[in-house]
Order: C-alpha cells, then structure tokens, then sequence
C-alpha cells in the first residue's frame, strides 16, 4: 500500500507491483508499506515514476524471549520456546492466566472440564509423563520459582514464555519435567504517567444441559415400563391442590444466570532511573450453580531502579492477593440431576419434600441451601533482585523471594438435609499455610567477538530454596442447631459422645532443594547457535543414596538462509534448523519425606491403669534410601521459517520423550525385616511420549482500512507406557476408569499395560444387541470365537479405545477494519473416546422409578434394568469449539487526558459441534494417581461420571480507558 504521509489518500499497487497515485505537490511524502517488510518513505520531489524495494522486516526475530535466568532473541534461540505477550490472550471471562492463553501453544493442552469457577485448569505438555510423580509444569513468575498461578491476575501479566523442550527447561532441573511455563509481569516505563482502567461485565448461562425426561415425559415412560399400577405410589406421583401432577426442573432450581464483575486500575511511570507500575484488581465472579463463586483482590507494585551510572539494576516486586469462595457440592448437582421431575420443590407447610427410605432420591433444594462450603486464600509474594556490571560484560545478580500463603476451608452440613443425614450434622474447618524461601545468585558474562555478528555469554549460580507446609485440622458432628454453623466446634455433641482420634488433625513436613547451575551460549556470524547447560539438584525428598543428580542438555540452531547457497529470490525468505537434546527431572508430585521410614497410628491396645484402650503407634512407612528423582530424556528438532518475505511464518517440530525411573506405589510382603507395610514408592517404570507440532499464520489480508491476520496450531501425540515393573518390583494388575452405577461394584473399564497408551479402554466387551432372556432384555456380546454371548466371562476383550485424542489444535483469527476489531479462536480435540458412564447410569427403563433419566430411554426395550460396561456407552470426543470471541470499537477522542478508549463485546463458548451425547466432550484429563500417589489406581481418564458442575456459555461487555 502507498499512502500519502499525514492524509488517508492512497492506493493499492496490483500483483505487478504498478500502482497510479495523483500528489498534491513536490513536496509530498509516500509511505510504502507491505506485511513483513519495513516501511519505506521517500519524498516525490520532481520525480513521476518511483520504484522502491523494501527490506524484509525481521522485527520478529528480534524479540526478546524469557528464557530461565535470563532472555534471548528469538533469531538465537536453540530450544522450542514459544511466548504469548498480553496483547494475544484469549478474550473473555478468563481469571485464571492459564485460560487466557489456552489453545494459543501447539502441545500445550489446557483444559478446563467444567463451569466451576473455583475449579483450576489441568494442564499437560506435550502428553503424559508421569503416574505418581506429577504432571504439572513449573511457574516461575518474575524469577520466583513454584508462584500458584490462580493467585496471578491476568491484567497483570506482560507475556507468558512456554518451555516446552528438556534443551530449554534443563536449567530448571529438577522440576521441569513437565515444561516450565515464565510469567513476565507488566513494569513501569519512563515517561510521562499512565492511567488505566480496565472493566468488564459479563454474564454466563449453561451451555447444555442433559436430555432428561419433563414431568410429563416421565409419567409417559413409566406408563410403558411400569403400568399403570406404578402411579398409586404418591409419594413418587404426588398431585397439587387442583389434582394436578407437578413438572420441576431440578437444574433450574439449583442453576442462575451468574454474573461476572471485572474492575482493574493501575498507574505506571517514571525516569530513565526510576519507574514504577502499580494495579489492583477485583474480580466477583457468581457460578451457575447457587451459592458458588468467587471474589478475589489483587494488589501489586513493580519498581525498577538504576543507580551507579546504570552498573546497578534493582527491582522490587511486591504481590498480595485475597480469594474469598464458596466451594460447589458435587453431590448437589448429581441430585439434582436423578431427583423426580414429579417431585414439588416443598410441602404445603413450606418444608422441603423428600422420600423417606429411598436411598437415591434426595432433595437438592434442601440440600443447597442446608449447608455452607466456604474457602479463604491468603497470598503475598516479596522479590528483589539486584544486577551489578563489575566489569563491562560481566554481571553479578542476586535474587531473594519470600511467598507465604494461608488457607482456610470450612464447611458445615445441616442434618435437617436427608441428603446430609449421614453426615450427622457435620461441621469442620482446616487451615493451612505455606513458607516458602528462595535464595540465587548469579554471574553472567557476555561478549561479542570479532567483527560483532558473534557473541559468547556463559551464566552461573547457584540457588537455595526452603519449603514448610503446616496446617490443621478439626470437625465435629450432631449439631442441635444449625445457627452457628462451623464458626464454634465445640458446641457440638458428637465429640463428648462418640470419642474418637480423629476429631483434630495437624501437619508439618520441610523440603530443602539446593542447586548448582550453569549455560554457555555461542552465536556465530548470525547463522550459528550453540547452548549448553548443567544443573545438579539436591532435594530433601529423596533417598540418602540419590540425594544428588545431574540434569544436562546440549542444542545446537543454523540459520540455513544466511548461508550464501541459500536463494534470496526464494519464497522462503526465513530458514532455521534446531535439533536439542536434555534430561530433566521430576519432583513436585511427591510429597516430603517418601523415603523415610515412618511411624504413626497403628491400630490400638488396651491400658489397664485407665481401663481403655489408646491409639497403637508402628511402622506406617518403608525406608527407601534409593528413592530418585523421575529422569525425562527429551530429543527435540524444530523447523522455523517465514515465506513471503515475512508474511507469513511458522514453526515445525518433532520431539520424542521418554520417562525413566517413573515413580509408582508398588506392593511388597510386610515381611518385618525389610518391609514393615505392604508398600512402597519406587523408581521402576518408564513412559514415553512422541509427536510433532505446527504453528503457521501470518497476515492473509493487509490494506489501508482492513486487515486479517490468522494462524493455525496442532499438535499430535503418541503415549506409551513402556514398562511398570523389574525384577524387584512388580506393578501387579492396575484397574482404572471405574464404570459405576446402580447393581455394580469393582468394574473397571481400564487395565494399565505395557506397550499401550495410558488410559485404553481395553477392558470394554463389544456390544452386539438385546436380547431377551426369562422375560428380561440384557445385553448381548462379540465372544472370543466370533458370536454373541450375554456371559461378560465369554466377551471378547482388548478392543484399543483410546481416550486420548491424536490431534488437538486451534484456529485464531483477528480482524481490523478502521476503527473495529474482531477476534475469535475456534479450538478442537480429534479422535478420541468418551465413556459415558453417567448416560449408562440414567438409560435403564428397569429402574425408571428410582431416578430420572433421560429420554433416550424411549429408545430402549421396557425390560432393560441391568447396568453392564459395553462399548454401547462409547461415544466420540472429537470437538469443535468456539472458545471465544470480541467484537472492539476504538474511540476517536480528542481529548488531552484520554489517550485511548475501547468498548468491546465478547464472549466464551458460543457453540461446539460434536457427536457426544453428554453435557460436555471437555472432561478432566489429570491421568495421575489419586489420593496423592499412595493409591495405585489412576484418575479416570475419558470417563464421563455424574457430577459434572455445567459448563458456561458467557456474554461480556466491556471498557478500556488509558489516561
């Protein structure tokens, strides 16, 4: 585009590149611009015809990135490092940092299963790695190390810089296994102070809800399978005072249109010595479901300061957030779901209804409003960091960080509730608290050497870092009045009448972790990179013979078109080569002191002098001095390149993985020599991981007054379990996925195995028909030999049903037409399966009278009443999802104090198109052990279970307003 500089007269030049342009007089200026090539501006002067070539614009190239201890431009980097700066997070209802970036990283999977706002996203890099020693990545937010990212506000965020590779996460060691995720917060600049005000207004509303039969679809379906007969029971079949049947939508009743406030002010400013950045943010945030939701403060300063002729650099952070929920009930969406829709909400008196000895039917009405789940988070968060150039090149830095956060949960239950008559009247509280000290210093030289297009830096440092985790714990039961709630446990009579040990519980546990650290980087004539870096760990948690380990990587990046063979007319205008290889390690899964032997609570014994009996104390936990860190071995080789001089660019990568040593909790013979307890957590296993990534976009349309910019991101995985146990150990059989319901027990529709990917459904019988057998229709299966049995011992198993998908990815588009801005991120998940368990457990006409169901039970025969795991409850995952789009207009104001302003509209999860049958494809995707790693069986994995808080649709509206 050719433009006249200070005017909006120009044109367009064609596919040649001729173009007509009429200018005022000689002295006109034209502006040439194209998308990847700098801007051109040239004086006409006295001439008619002007030809210009510009200059590929490698701007891009010249970012800065975040790497660990330091930064690099993008054109030098060796690892897979992809950032995401504040201008590119996801639009919308987004109080988790994690959200705003969700679908904007290929091998990045962010998945949020549900609409509870307190329900943090699950996140996996680059697939599975561990079982029982965690699977999280690290956050380290402005060089403080294991920062909760849910206590971070978005608005306060700069860029978010997402190590993906062992080559560039190694200098993390330890703890980077599962990737390291830098969060680089917003800082003052020098000039004049600035002013902003960000707020948004949003509204959510169930996205979809299950295919349950009315009040009148019910009556209807328990005609046909029941009789005429089955509505003498009033109690199921009441009628009002006009003899009317009642028609309640027990979702509703629990459910609300919830409403988002979103207010962040903040200031910055300074002078090339000293500048500033402060914000707070509030956020309220109403769930769909009554009674849940959040409200959170966030209040941060960032000062930096330069003294001793700019030698020294200080910076100071400081971070205090406030997080006020109340927690949702899982128990109350699950009835709610299964409650009768012929049921009145209450009595005539106004009490609640409820059925008397039915043990599946429970008011959720009664039940929400009979009790308080109650959450408070405390977080502050100190930093300094300091970096002084003693020498030219050479820097010493010191970093110190302080992080304490305080929780409390407390919750309280009404016996009035039958829902609650278990619990007895139950109140509780615990409290818990985290100290968490950190400790580095650093050197760093760099220098250029010969003509200036190469250069050395070399780091070293060490660190030190000092955890206490410490809490309590208390409850008590039988209440005689639900007044006080759990603001006094000693009011009470549950703990003077029924003594137990239990009635208080408290903890304390340390983690020490010190580090040696160092990286040597050699860029050469800008085409030839070269990074090396050494970390040697060592943690507290481990056992007395591996208390030490060393976590190496070595990569290696060419820059093919700076080479002179390389064709400058060619479409590639951008070609580099990374090949990587690190190891990396994994600790955060496991809890202090595994390899400890350990004593506590062991039954009990009787004590004559006071005539009862006391709490035992023995072994509760085997010594294992061998106990070592999970070591990831990761070989990583990426493609960059932009085509169309720089319009266009993208990035290509393989990357195998593979986990050795993998911790597990394995049973032994508590044979009171070597083992006191039958088990205990081990180095055994090994996992692997392998895939390839594409990230691709650019500018499709870029004129005078429109341009559209788009890109596409996808990643395939492959996971395999390669082994779960040696000659030592062995795993035994290890059932997951259960498949519940009504009649079942101890049925599982997973078996971990070797040389198969976490999570197959291998243990699910292929499902042949109905049939009819003594007047009961039961189902029937394939046989090992080829025909249909109704004997699951018959069924043929094994089938390879994968809950893991092979391809995720995301579409992203934005829009500029004059003053407006669109944006939009379609995102999808491919081929995948879903085990619908909770369709299974609301489509058995047989027991019709015991819960709701849906209204594919229609579809099924009468006689139906046998819950049985089959591939009939097998459905496709693979989605399409529209997470999220905004619609701005940017205000022309001519105005000395406001420099911008935008109004804007948008919203999260317009539609999704799928096949699945449920509430939602998107289901939780942990796929470590439960209860911590003690326990040997897995988070379910592509299960779909009852309980599910609903997933949102949102509408915000929204103002930017910069001073």
């Amino acid at each position: 585009s050719i433009v006249i500089k200070g005017t909006t007269s120009g044109t367009v030049t064609d596919m040649d590149g001729t173009y007509e342009l009429v200018v005022p007089d000689n002295n006109a200026v034209l502006v040439f611009s194209f998308v990847g090539y700098n801007q051109q501006e040239i004086t006409v002067g006295n001439q008619t015809r002007i030809d210009i070539t510009l200059l590929s614009d490698v701007k891009a190239l010249s970012e800065i990135v975040v790497v660990g201890y330091g930064t690099a431009r993008r054109k030098d980097l060796t690892g897979s490092v992809q950032q995401i700066s504040s201008k590119d997070f996801n639009p919308g209802i987004n109080p988790n940092p994690l959200q705003a970036i969700q679908g904007k990283v290929a091998g990045l999977v962010i998945t949020q299963p549900s609409g509870d706002p307190n329900q943090a996203p699950t996140v996996r890099l680059r697939g599975y790695t561990s079982l029982a020693g965690g699977s999280d990545p690290l956050y380290v937010v402005d060089g403080v190390i294991g920062v909760p990212i849910n206590t971070i506000s978005p608005d306060d965020i700069e860029s978010m810089d997402v190590m993906k590779d062992a080559s560039a996460a190694a200098i993390y060691g330890s703890r980077a296994a599962n990737g390291v995720i830098m969060v680089t917060t917003k800082r003052g600049k020098s000039g004049r102070t600035t002013v902003t005000f960000n707020n948004y207004v949003g509204v959510e509303s169930i996205a979809k809800k299950l295919n349950l039969m009315n009040g009148d679809e019910y009556r209807e379906q328990v005609l046909r399978i029941k009789g005429q007969d089955a509505f003498s029971d009033t109690q199921r079949f009441p009628v009002d005072a006009q003899g009317r049947g009642y028609n309640t939508d027990w979702i509703n009743e629990i459910t609300q249109s919830a409403v988002t406030n979103n207010h962040d002010f903040a200031v910055s400013g300074g002078s090339p010595n000293f500048s500033y950045r402060g914000s707070v943010n509030y956020i309220n945030r109403e769930g769909i479901v009554k009674n849940t939701g959040f409200n959170r403060i966030t209040g941060r300063i960032n000062i930096d300061q330069k003294a001793l002729d700019n030698r020294l650099s200080v910076q100071y952070n400081l971070a205090i957030t406030n997080t006020n929920s109340k927690n949702a009930d899982g128990g109350i969406i699950t009835r709610a779901t299964t409650f009768l829709p012929t049921l009145p909400v209450t009595n005539a008196d106004g009490s609640y209804y409820e059925i008397p000895g039915s043990f599946d039917l429970f008011n959720p009405v009664a039940m929400l409003n009979s009790q308080k789940y109650d959450g408070e988070l405390r977080s502050l968060i100190g930093g300094l960091n300091l970096k002084y150039e003693i020498l030219d090149g050479l820097t010493l830095g010191v970093n110190g960080a302080l992080r304490n956060n305080n929780s409390v949960t407390s919750r309280f239950r009404d016996v009035s509730a039958r829902g609650y008559e278990s619990e007895n009247g139950r109140a509780e509280r615990s409290y818990g608290q985290t100290n968490d000290k950190l400790f580095e210093m650093t050197a760093n030289y760099q220098t250029n050497l010969g003509d200036g297009s190469s250069n050395l830096a070399i780091l070293g440092g060490y660190s030190f870092q000092d955890v206490i985790n410490d809490g309590f714990g208390a409850y008590n039961q039988q209440f005689v009045t639900n007044l006080i709630g759990y603001d006094n446990l000693g009011l009470g009579a549950g703990s003077g009448l029924n003594p137990k040990s239990d009635y208080g519980t408290s903890y304390r546990n340390r983690t020490k972790l010190a580090s040696f650290f160092g990286r040597a980087t050699l860029n050469m004539s800008d085409r030839y990179n070269l990074t090396a870096t050494l970390r040697y760990d060592g943690s507290s948690k481990f056992g007395a013979n591996n208390k030490w380990a060393l976590f190496p990587s070595l990569a290696a990046g060419w820059t093919i078109s700076e080479e002179s063979f390389f064709g400058q007319g060619s479409a590639v205008n951008y070609l580099k080569l990374r090949i990587g290889w690190g190891q990396t390690g994994n600790s955060e899964g496991i809890a202090p002191y595994q390899s400890l032997q350990l004593y506590g609570q062991k039954g009990s014994y009787f004590d004559g002098g006071i005539g009862d009996f006391l709490p035992g104390y023995g072994i509760v936990q085997n010594a294992n001095p061998d106990l070592r860190w999970e070591i990831l071995s990761q070989t990583n080789a990426g493609l960059d390149f932009q085509i169309a001089g720089g319009r266009f660019s993208g990035t290509i990568e393989y990357y195998n993985k593979n986990t050795k040593d993998m911790l597990y909790p394995y049973t032994v013979p508590a044979d009171g020599v070597k083992y006191f307890t039958n088990s205990i957590i081990a180095n055994v296993g090994s996992m692997r991981n392998s895939g390839v990534e594409l990230s691709f976009g650019g500018g499709i349309i870029e004129s005078t007054n429109f341009s559209w910019n788009s890109r596409i991101v996808a990643a395939y995985n492959k996971n395999t379990i390669v082994a779960l146990g040696n000659d030592e150990f062995n795993s035994g059989q290890i059932r997951f996925n259960a498949f519940g319901g009504r009649g079942l027990s101890d049925v599982f529709a997973s078996i971990l195995q070797e040389k198969e990917a976490l999570g197959i459904f291998n243990n699910v019988p292929h499902f042949t028909g109905f049939v009819n057998v003594d007047g009961k229709d039961v189902m029937s299966f394939e046989g090992r030999d080829g025909n249909s049995y109704t004997q699951l011992d018959s069924a043929k198993l094994g089938y390879t049903h994968n809950p893991q998908p092979f391809l995720t990815g995301a579409w992203i588009n934005s829009f500029n037409y004059g003053n407006f801005d669109l944006n939009f991120q379609l995102r999808g998940v491919f081929g995948n399966k879903i085990l619908n368990n909770l369709r299974s457990n609301l489509s058995i006409p047989g027991s019709v009278l015991e819960t709701n169901m849906l209204r594919d039970i229609q579809d099924l025969p009468a006689n139906f009443s046998t819950n049985v795991l089959s591939d009939y409850w097998l459905e496709s995952g693979t989605f399409v999802r529209l997470d999220n789009w905004q619609l701005g207009y940017n205000l022309s104001i001519d105005n000395k104090y406001i420099s911008n302003a935008r109004i804007y509209i948008g919203g999260n999860n317009l539609f999704t198109l799928t096949k699945y049958k449920g509430i939602d494809p998107e289901l939780q995707v942990k796929g470590d052990l439960q209860d911590s790693g003690r326990s040997q069986r897995p988070n379910n994995l592509g299960m779909d279970a009852s309980g599910i808080y609903p997933r949102t649709r949102s509408f915000q509206l929204g103002v930017n307003l910069t001073f």
